[in-house]
Formats: structure tokens, C-alpha cells, sequence
């Protein structure tokens, strides 16, 4: 955990060790994206929309590899030692900054990657079953009160951002939950829709389902107002007093290992940055339904330093691990 810290403080500071390369070069071959969860989950949807483009600019394929597995921890290990030569990148969510704090052993040095810049971000809806009898998140709180451990929150893995808008969600209010970890959102969405579990934290991706029924929509995980989400208002304006200021989320970044030399780094952030702006795949990333958004690598070591103070208590107090 301090490992991460400090790498996130150097990085914010832009201590970034400078080595000389031919990054005009780059790339002259194949080019290897590592999506650490499984596919049809909305991080493996963003780097379908993103890889395309990318390799349209690069003149060189993007080869997504799925890795999920160890609550993120198989694919960014891999990601974490691989050559520094900008061939191989990561996509990620909440796992960068939460497996520092929810393993014990965790199988790479944080350090070995550097953040490149994040991609999007959504605040997080509460979902439940069209099957349970609630319509509203007093209503919710009250039946799990009435019904110990008869609420599954589904999540996209155990530790994972939904995983800990739940345990949130639930030291808050006082009720006892039960956690299931799926992996990925597909799974964890499609058990949901089938009544196995009756509550789980996504992003408005899934508001589809609230229109055909299948699901209901509580609340958004924001203190304010979403736009592209009408008559879905904050939880944290429901009138629960526990909930005031109840906020969480996802947020999507790509990494690189971190000895890749600090103007390739700056060309591959360049590349992204340019293909991320583009109106196609700004677009796309919004009907994946998270809001596309843009930050330098300090400004993105900085946001995730800051999400890794704000979670580490939830994470200490409900005593989360993943091994």
C-alpha cells in the first residue's frame, strides 16, 4: 500500500526516469492490450471500441487478451512484467488501486506500472431485481433489515468497484448483505436478470433493462443530478440520512510498465489521447454508458491517489480480502 503511494506521489510530481528512444518507431509490431477481466464486461466493451481506433492510427494490430482471474491480479502481474517497450499495455478499473489493499500477497510490485491515463468514468447505479418488492432505497433498507442476509449484492468480482459501493452502501445503513462475486459485470448482470441475486451496484449501461422491465432502478451513486440519467435521482438525496454525500463509481485507465522510457510513454499518452477525442469513438464510449473523460499522467496519478485514501477505510473496516 505504501509501495503504491509513493509511486503515485513520484508520478504525480513527474519523477519519471527519462531514457532515450526511437518512439517515431513505434510501433512495427503487433501490439498487446491486457484486459484483466472477462470479456463482454464493460472494460472489455471499452477496449473493443478503443482497440480498433488505435491500431487504425498505429498501422499495426491491438490485441486485446483477456486475463481475468485473482480479482484482476493474473493480468496485471502480466502487464507488470512485461519488457518496457510499449508493446504491452493494460486497461483497468477499481483493481490498480484496490489490490494493494486487499491482498496480502499480491503477485506484482505495484510500482512496475505507471498510470497513462484514464478513459471514463460513471457513477454507479443500484440495480435490483424486478422480482424483489421494493421500489425505493428506504423501502430496500428496510426489507434487508426484515430479511437478514436475504440480499445478494452481484458484483464483477470480489474487491472490484461494485464490491465496495456495496459494502458501503451497507455499513451505512446497517444491513447485513450477502456478497456474490461473479466474473465480470456479464455474468454478474445476467444472474441478476434472472433473479439469483436481487441487487448490484452498474454503471447506466444497464438502464436498458430497467426499460424492458426486468430490472428497477433505485438510485445513482452521485451527490448530484446525472444528465443522461432522468428521473433516477441521487441516493444521496433519498432521505436516508446515512446515505448524505453517498457516492461511488467506476473509472477506466490504461497502464504501462513503468520502465517504459518516458517519451514513449508521452507518445503512446499522445496516441490515446488523439483517438479518444475523435467523435466516433467518443461516442461509443458513451453508449457503453460512462462518460468519456481525458487526464495528463500526473493528473491521473493524482485522481488515483485520492480514490485510494477515500476507499481504504471501507476497505479496513469491512475487513475485504481477497486472499
Amino acid at each position: 500500500m505504501q509501495v503504491l503511494q509513493r509511486f503515485l506521489l513520484s508520478v504525480c510530481s513527474g519523477v519519471l526516469a527519462a531514457a532515450p528512444v526511437l518512439a517515431l518507431a513505434f510501433p512495427d509490431k503487433p501490439v498487446q492490450l491486457i484486459v484483466p477481466y472477462a470479456a463482454g464486461g464493460l472494460t472489455d466493451n471499452l477496449a473493443r471500441v478503443i482497440a480498433p481506433a488505435l491500431s487504425a492510427r498505429w498501422g499495426q494490430p491491438v490485441v486485446i487478451e483477456n486475463r481475468n482471474g485473482g480479482g484482476t491480479s493474473i493480468g496485471t502481474a502480466a502487464a507488470a512484467r512485461a519488457p518496457g517497450d510499449g508493446y504491452t499495455l493494460l486497461l483497468t478499473a477499481f483493481g490498480y488501486i484496490g489490490n494493494p489493499l486487499l491482498m496480502k500477497n499480491l503477485p506484482y510490485d505495484p510500482a512496475a506500472l505507471v498510470p497513462v491515463t484514464i478513459v471514463a468514468d460513471a457513477p454507479s447505479v443500484l440495480f435490483v431485481s424486478a422480482k424483489l418488492p421494493v421500489n425505493t432505497v428506504p423501502q430496500l433498507i428496510a426489507y434487508a433489515k426484515a430479511h437478514p442476509k436475504g440480499v445478494m449484492f452481484a458484483s464483477s468480482g470480489n474487491g472490484s468497484s461494485p464490491h465496495i459501493a456495496a459494502e458501503l452502501f451497507a455499513s451505512l445503513t446497517g444491513i447485513d448483505i450477502v456478497h456474490v462475486p461473479y466474473r465480470g459485470n456479464g455474468p454478474a448482470m445476467n444472474d441478476l436478470l434472472g433473479g439469483q441475486v436481487q441487487a448490484m451496484f452498474d454503471s447506466s449501461a444497464s438502464m436498458s433493462h430497467v426499460r424492458g422491465g426486468r430490472l428497477k432502478a433505485l438510485g445513482v451513486a452521485s451527490e448530484a443530478p446525472v444528465a443522461r440519467l432522468p428521473g433516477v435521482e441521487p441516493i444521496a438525496r433519498l432521505g436516508v440520512p446515512q446515505l448524505a454525500g453517498f457516492a461511488a463509481g467506476g473509472w477506466f485507465g490504461f497502464f504501462l510498465p513503468s520502465k517504459t522510457p518516458a517519451d514513449l510513454q508521452q507518445r503512446i499518452y499522445a496516441d490515446l489521447r488523439a483517438v479518444l477525442e475523435t467523435p466516433e469513438v467518443h461516442e461509443a464510449i458513451e453508449r457503453a454508458g460512462v462518460e468519456p473523460r481525458l487526464m495528463t499522467q500526473p493528473e491521473f496519478a493524482a485522481y488515483l491517489r485520492a480514490e485510494h485514501d477515500r476507499w481504504a477505510p471501507v476497505i479496513r473496516e469491512r475487513r475485504i480480502q481477497l486472499d
